[in-house]
């Protein structure tokens, strides 16, 4: 059996360790609060950008499939036209996600424990393993998004090849790529304030580069987010022309190269087989003890109505450098 690669503590008391039964729910709870892309996250049929599904009975290596509706593309009928034999069917597609385990843990041994309050130990380790989690998980999406291949690239650039210095994220791309969403039908994200968005994650970069934009800046003077309640709208940098701009450091940048995240819903799908729980294991017959985490889980673009997400390449360069 594998020896725990264990953390020593040099000071402190000796107490006996007790582990809490709601660790586990509060683990999650933390890695929530944490993570980027939770804040879109709801059940099939909500219409949300990520579409949920936790079926706890599946294990590591199965698959979990999710329904999901394709936009009604119909214009219906005027006057007294008839309706009969006119109606649209409703076209339901199903995605199949695979999941698969995610496991982390932090030891100590007895001589540590000797020396320090294990619940300190607790403490410390949950929110670092909320964050590792959170990071994780969010990278997970990230990554599935930039295997999808780019819709549009800033300014007028029409390839990866052709992006220069010129091609930073400006207003005016982003009128392109409201255009591009509208004429795909991408689903848009109804917020109950009676208007429709779509939501556009970008890079640190990109976001010094549009707060450069004139356009931009009056437009946020005028018109931003103003006492808008609802969770879309959360850690949100601004919003123009309907669509909502999030700035995070999970898309991808390099070579000067950022990949933005433009979502509507229904854009990715995540199932969970096992949610984030807290699990311990003593070794060498106790003088090691361990505490960790175990999840089962994963995530799968929505192929089947790829319209709603669009990948925009942009030039993008650290101001800094």
């Amino acid at each position: 059996m594998a020896t725990l690669t264990t953390t020593t503590v040099a000071t402190g008391d000796s107490v006996d360790y007790t582990v809490p039964e709601l660790w586990s729910a509060k683990l999650y709870v933390e890695a929530q609060r944490e993570m980027f892309w939770s804040t879109f996250e709801g059940p099939e049929g909500s219409g949300m950008p990520v579409i949920r599904k936790d079926d706890l009975t599946k294990d590591a290596g199965d698959v979990i499939h999710i329904q999901s509706l394709k936009n009604l593309t119909g214009s219906g009928v005027t006057g007294e036209s008839t309706l009969e034999g006119n109606e649209e069917q409703i076209s339901m597609t199903q995605t199949d996600l695979s999941i698969e385990w995610l496991r982390h843990a932090v030891a100590i041994s007895k001589r540590s424990k000797k020396r320090i309050n294990f619940d300190f130990v607790i403490q410390a380790a949950q929110p670092l393993l909320s964050k590792m989690i959170a990071k994780t998980m969010d990278d997970a999406i990230f990554t599935e998004f930039e295997t999808a291949t780019t819709a549009l690239w800033a300014s007028d650039a029409t390839s990866t090849a052709t992006l220069d210095a010129s091609d930073t994220l400006s207003t005016t791309t982003l009128d392109r790529l409201k255009t591009y969403l509208d004429d795909n039908l991408a689903m848009p994200l109804s917020t109950g304030n009676g208007q429709n968005y779509y939501g556009l994650v970008i890079h640190p970069y990109d976001a010094y580069n549009l707060r450069q934009d004139s356009t931009w800046s009056q437009a946020q003077r005028d018109a931003n987010i103003r006492g808008e309640t609802n969770p879309l709208f959360t850690g949100a940098m601004g919003v123009y022309n309907g669509v909502i701009i999030y700035v995070n450091k999970g898309v991808s940048n390099s070579a000067n190269n950022s990949k933005c995240i433009a979502f509507g819903g229904e854009s990715i799908f995540r199932g969970y087989g096992e949610m984030p729980s807290f699990v311990s294991q003593l070794h060498d017959y106790g003088f090691e003890i361990g505490v960790g985490m175990e999840a089962i889980y994963g995530q799968q673009l929505n192929d089947a109505v790829n319209t709603n997400f669009a990948i925009l390449e942009t030039y993008a360069t650290n101001p800094n450098a």
